[in-house]
């Protein structure tokens, strides 16, 4: 396609025309990929027509990307051209003000002159091919009349040979009215020739890896050869978007190699190596494309969290779609939709990526060492056998099972459920994994429900709190059994809500008793950002009499220290979990006032408190009404 792009345009330069060529496609598509590395080497040592000294073509490519007015393209072109025309000896002038732009235009010949470039030797702009990049994306300030009456003065008066590329549907949206095609009215006069350009992404592909990382990364390359299909479709997916592609190889190209020296130094690893590797790619992908698209982006990186985080079971397609009203889907559902649209495989989400490719952190080879730990369940070392069942029940490998075997593994996952030893996010599966296909396997489904929450209960000592775990245990009313299931779910809900409050007590008292014996520490602790008690009111909770006891003891700069605290603790915008803190605040207001008043204060404790009562009064002004 592309060697037909170039003949074409060949043939137009070895004609005496005053029109100019546009190459038309979408945006990051390639086009100017092709004309930097494709077409301009090529043209370079294209031969002028009637030249005497045979003299080649000049390429120049500018951009009207942010252009604001005609002169914006006239100094565009002069920044092109000086470098190749001056002489040994003259100096291109800083800035490249006025005084040498007053050169430009149909002066051109007196520029070269200037520069020691003799007028034979370019006697005409037919002797240079212009092309022009980015009018779709040009500043509004600049009317699209005014490039178009620029580009036809070149063509007609001055015989210069111009490319222009574009999309031309974005050009018809800022020029054309609900009656009017004016665009194409524009077009005629100026444009000859139309030539549409796609890529093919699978040879764009092979051409971009070979180049990069054949000889430099070898593994990588090699990894990348391996999973071309999926990741060309992944582009395909979104129109042929090569500069998602660029940004996507580059980008994974730390992760994959920092992943890969981790798993290579981990023999716990080994047998999974090109699993995980190949898990990690999928997430990356969708997230790397949508980001670099603009789509994703910080008002809704929780919902895409969210949809990976999130745990439904859909067997619609075996059931029949339901009746929903037609309304706009949200970008979740098309993200979902358009990634992830079995939900009955398992999904796998990592933080350590997903900050990296949007920008919020570097890549932590550390956090995502941590992300792989808690995915696979590893226990001393080894994945344990439950966690094997659960993989090969997987979908849709499961269904490739004799049908004795899917009992077998099945009735031996029960045995782990009898136990208690899965996490509380996984009995939801499990119990799926066993009433699937129209519970093939002929489950009492009332027993199997008492079964399951008995085994929930009796591994209650062995559960750790999952955050967010509502989020990760929603379930699709499409599913089969989804009333039981739901029970379940629940069951698991209130399971992890009594372990969060077990914690808390917990929580409370040790920072209470740090509170009590050792303050500095306190401090310390309860001041680093994201902390657990940043969003917890814990001081209500505290004795207040045993508090106030505490803070008449403190030093002076002690004090201070929980003055500053609470200015930070409570600034403006009180975040609304804390807002019943505001009666442990006034409560010990009314302290501070009697101690300042109190005749045996001393002196410098009264100033200390004074301080302290007015961060205090700060703070409570600070809550709502």
């Amino acid at each position: 396609m592309n060697e037909e792009i170039t003949n074409r345009i060949e043939q137009y330069l070895d004609l005496d025309t005053n029109y100019a060529i546009i190459i038309n496609g979408d945006y990051g598509i390639g086009k100017t990929h092709y004309i930097k590395n494709q077409l301009f080497p090529k043209i370079s040592k294209l031969k002028i027509p009637h030249s005497e000294d045979e003299e080649t073509y000049i390429p120049v490519l500018i951009s009207l990307f942010g252009a604001k007015s005609i002169e914006d393209i006239q100094n565009q072109i002069f920044v092109e051209l000086y470098p190749i025309f001056k002489k040994r000896g003259v100096k291109i002038v800083a800035g490249l003000g006025n005084t040498v732009l007053k050169y430009f235009g149909s002066n051109l010949k007196d520029l070269l002159s200037e520069t020691g470039t003799s007028s034979g030797s370019l006697t005409d702009y037919g002797k240079i091919l212009i092309c022009i990049d980015d009018i779709d994306r040009k500043s509004s300030e600049l009317d699209l009349k005014e490039v178009f009456g620029f580009v036809n003065n070149l063509v007609e008066n001055l015989n210069a040979k111009i490319l222009l590329i574009a999309n031309e549907d974005e050009l018809r949206k800022e020029i054309n009215t609900d009656e009017i095609d004016n665009y194409s009215l524009l077009r005629e006069k100026v444009i000859g020739i139309s030539i549409n350009f796609s890529t093919n992404v699978s040879l764009t592909f092979d051409r971009i890896i070979e180049s990069k990382y054949k000889i430099e990364n070898k593994s990588y390359f090699d990894f990348l050869s391996y999973h071309k299909k999926t990741i060309v479709n992944r582009v395909s997916q979104n129109k042929d978007n090569i500069r998602n592609l660029l940004f996507f190889l580059e980008h994974f190209k730390i992760v994959f190699k920092e992943t890969s020296e981790f798993l290579s130094s981990e023999t716990k690893f080994d047998s999974i190596k090109s699993e995980i590797l190949e898990t990690i790619l999928d997430f990356t992908l969708p997230i790397s494309i949508e980001y670099k698209l603009g789509k994703l982006n910080t008002t809704n990186f929780s919902d895409i969290i969210e949809i990976y985080q999130g745990f439904s079971f859909n067997l619609s397609r075996f059931m029949g779609e339901s009746n929903k009203e037609d309304k706009p889907k949200t970008y979740p559902e098309l993200f979902k939709e358009k990634y992830l649209p079995d939900d009955n495989i398992r999904r796998k989400h990592f933080d350590s990526i997903f900050n990296y490719i949007t920008g919020k952190t570097s890549f932590k080879i550390k956090q995502l060492s941590s992300e792989l730990n808690s995915i696979y369940k590893f226990e001393d070392n080894i994945i344990p056998e439950r966690e094997k069942l659960i993989t090969k029940l997987n979908y849709w490998d499961c269904v490739d099972l004799k049908h004795s075997e899917y009992r077998s593994l099945t009735s031996s996952l029960l045995k782990y459920v009898d136990k208690g030893e899965f996490s509380l996010e996984q009995y939801p599966t499990v119990f799926h994994y066993a009433t699937r296909f129209d519970n093939l396997l002929n489950y009492n489904i009332e027993n199997l429900t008492k079964r399951f929450k008995k085994g929930i209960q009796k591994g209650k000592d062995n559960y750790s709190y999952v955050r967010s775990i509502h989020f990760r245990l929603s379930v699709d009313r499409a599913s089969e059994f989804y009333e039981d299931l739901k029970e379940i779910v629940e069951y698991c809900i209130e399971t992890n809500k009594g372990i969060k409050e077990n914690q808390e007590l917990k929580e409370l008292t040790d920072i209470f008793s740090l509170f009590s014996s050792d303050f500095n520490s306190f401090i310390e602790k309860v001041e680093e950002m994201n902390n657990e008690f940043m969003f917890t009111p814990y001081f209500i909770n505290f004795d207040f009499n045993k508090t106030w006891r505490i803070i008449k003891k403190l030093d002076n700069s002690q004090i201070i220290n929980l003055a500053f605290y609470f200015q930070s603790r409570y600034r403006i915008n009180v975040y609304e979990k804390i807002y019943p803190e505001k009666e442990f605040l006034e409560n010990l207001n009314k302290k501070v006032e009697d101690l300042i008043s109190n005749k045996s204060t001393n002196k410098l404790k009264k100033v200390t408190l004074k301080f302290f009562r007015e961060k205090i009064v700060e703070s409570i002004n600070n809550f709502p009404e």
